[in-house]
């Protein structure tokens, strides 16, 4: 998730349960590729893993996510990532952002799948076969009908899998997710498709998996409130369930990660503020953190209000839209 899931953001939640987090692999926010090269120090910037083998310091392979849509660039900025240490290549087809939409980019390309093909068949030339490249689409534009088509092209592109957000561009982030549409392109490719989308628990893990028939699993939105359901997806059990007490020590040491990593005290207090504000719809003390601190202007007021002492009026009045996590266990995801 651009402007979200950085390097930092990655180091912390693939170092949980002393580095069992249960993720399997991250992909980085997206490179913007246009018509010109892309340098060293924009990939290191959007992956500084590639410094240390590609990898975080639990040993999660990051994967580089490229954004464009010219088929010469993308494929010149596949070899250079690749060149640099990358494990994998992400392409991303599915950002809704309008200004990366307008600018020919992202979900856009999901209008003619013709062009998802000929992306992917470029960067897959471009780049050793020992090289995932997977892609990460949406159900379509303003319909799924094409769905199939989407998931189609990106195999004979050459995709090593296909991740599938379920929604259409045009749905962003609004009910509701068509994993349904998700299992009819799992139906027809051969290749492993991912699901996503309204990943919040382990229950919904498990509706998932019985609608789409996937057994793979992208979640995003779902591990700003519950970073723990990686691992809770894999043991099908919420005994891992954070307290009060442990995201505010993750919260803590995400900013001690930022400001390690070379970020300004402002900068991670907007992080910082993103975290919670995404957090809260999951988790009623994430929420009142939120409010508490959105309005405060330096870091180390945020960083005092963290570590106050609950106040249990305010968070009991706060109740979280999203469901809540089930005891029963889900097939094996991978995260």
């Amino acid at each position: 998730m651009d402007g979200v899931t950085d390097g930092s953001y990655r180091e912390v939640l693939t170092a949980m349960f002393g580095g069992r987090s249960g993720i399997s692999v991250c992909v980085s926010e997206f490179v913007r590729v246009l018509r010109q090269p892309v340098t060293e120090a924009v990939f290191l910037r959007h992956c500084p893993e590639l410094a240390r083998g590609g990898s975080t310091r639990a040993g999660v392979p990051v994967f580089v996510q490229l954004l464009g849509s010219d088929p010469a660039w993308m494929a010149e900025a596949a070899a250079r990532a690749v060149a640099l240490g990358a494990p994998g290549i992400d392409l991303n087809f599915g950002c809704p952002a309008k200004t990366v939409n307008n600018s020919d980019g992202g979900a856009t390309l999901l209008k003619q799948p013709c062009r998802v093909e000929q992306v992917t068949h470029a960067v897959r030339a471009a780049v050793p076969a020992s090289i995932p490249v997977t892609v990460k689409v949406r159900v379509g534009w303003d319909d799924a009908a094409p769905m199939v088509d989407i998931a189609m092209a990106a195999e004979q592109g050459g995709a090593t899998w296909l991740t599938i957000h379920g929604r259409t561009r045009t749905q962003l982030y609004k009910p509701p997710v068509d994993w349904h549409a998700i299992g009819r392109a799992r139906e027809a490719v051969s290749m492993p498709v991912v699901a996503n989308g309204d990943l919040f628990s382990v229950s919904a893990l498990q509706r998932c998996a019985e609608v789409s028939g996937c057994s793979a699993f992208m979640i995003g939105r779902g591990a700003m409130g519950r970073p723990e359901l990686f691992v809770q997806a894999r043991t099908g059990s919420d005994r891992e369930s954070l307290s009060r007490a442990d995201m505010q020590q993750l919260l803590l040491r995400y900013v001690a990660q930022l400001l390690a990593d070379g970020a300004g005290q402002h900068a991670t207090l907007g992080r910082l503020k993103q975290w919670l504000r995404m957090g809260g719809l999951l988790r009623a003390d994430m929420a009142q953190w939120f409010d508490d601190i959105k309005r405060l202007q330096t870091l180390a007021e945020a960083e005092a209000t963290l570590t106050q002492a609950p106040q249990v009026a305010k968070l009991s009045s706060r109740k979280s839209s999203l469901p809540s996590i089930s005891t029963k266990a889900p097939p094996s995801p991978r995260a």
